[in-house]
């Protein structure tokens, strides 16, 4: 691979910061035995699977997609497909029209009919690239404001897409009315300064976007790393039967807490590292997993050196 690509190290440290650009070198840099996403991880039915990803049956008219971004990008995030007698829910708008495109036919074919509501939960690239696709379907397009505009600075997507999206409350939950089910977003912050949960009950099943990611260490590049850790806390209490994190595969309780001690152990690097006077350069080359995720071993020290300097930023060390 040349340098000039833009999954290489150099191109990659370039690149603004999206969540595509950490899975797109994430990928180059993981072992061979851990590109793909084991069948063992499977949670529930599969009722869909291409190289890209597969779709799994968590209930009665819902469906989450796990992406496999170590085989193919079309689709680099994870989403779902919430269905009831008067809509379709879609969430997220993936990383490539084609993988926006492809979710939208899955819509049709698993519910019977095609999405009515796109809901973004934050603005990355990885999770924003489809919408140029969504004036064909034209579905009502659900978004912050925050989303909104800095989605527009990844040029990316066309501006009439993101004029006519309805924007989300930032303060308050908004629910959508599919007849039979309603589901709410619930307005966050943490993994940028605008993010959103969506969440339904009977079974209880959260969406996370990218507040959340299992057995993949988390990219901190827009992160307040306090207020992350406030949202998984939040979203913990509700002890919901499943958490549909943004990369990785599906949730339960126990993996929610081995996350929340993920992210309290970077707290912890990163507070020690500011006591030993420490860069977070340093601290980063320092860094290791917990034992009970050595298994995540996908990722170069850059990731620990930035997780680690959003915290020293947060706590007042440059």
């Amino acid at each position: 691979m040349q340098d000039a690509s833009p999954w290489s190290r150099r191109g990659f440290l370039r690149q603004s910061a999206s969540c595509a650009a950490h899975v797109g070198l994430m990928s180059a840099l993981a072992p061979v035995w851990a590109k793909g996403l084991r069948a063992s991880q499977e949670q529930y039915p599969v009722v869909s699977r291409e190289p890209w990803g597969r779709i799994e049956r968590i209930a009665e008219g819902i469906w989450a997609l796990v992406s496999d971004p170590m085989q193919d990008r079309t689709t680099l995030c994870n989403g779902g497909i919430i269905a009831g007698r008067s809509g379709v829910v879609l969430i997220e708008a993936f990383g490539s029209e084609a993988g926006f495109e492809w979710m939208a036919s899955e819509a049709r074919r698993l519910a019977g009919r095609s999405p009515t509501h796109v809901v973004v939960t934050h603005y990355h690239g990885d999770h924003t690239a489809g919408l140029g696709a969504v004036a064909d379907l034209g579905a009502e397009v659900l978004a912050t404001p925050v989303t909104r505009d800095l989605t527009r600075g990844n040029n990316q997507v066309p501006n009439p897409i993101l004029n006519l999206a309805t924007p989300l409350d930032t303060i308050r939950p908004t629910e959508i009315d599919l007849g039979d089910r309603s589901l709410i977003i619930v307005p966050r912050r943490g993994h940028t300064d605008s993010d959103v949960t969506i969440e339904v009950t009977d079974p209880t099943v959260v969406f996370c976007g990218d507040l959340v990611w299992n057995e993949m260490f988390p990219n901190y590049v827009d992160a307040t790393p306090s207020r992350l850790t406030q949202a998984v806390t939040l979203m913990r209490a509700s002890a919901a039967q499943t958490y549909v994190p943004g990369h990785g595969p599906l949730a339960d309780i126990v993996a929610l807490d081995r996350y929340l001690d993920l992210l309290r152990h970077v707290e912890s690097a990163a507070r020690d590292a500011i006591e030993r006077g420490f860069t977070s350069e340093e601290a980063g080359e320092e860094y290791r997993l917990p034992p009970a995720m050595r298994d995540w071993t996908l990722f170069s020290d850059v990731y620990f050196a930035r997780a680690i300097g959003a915290w020293m930023k947060e706590l007042g060390r440059p």
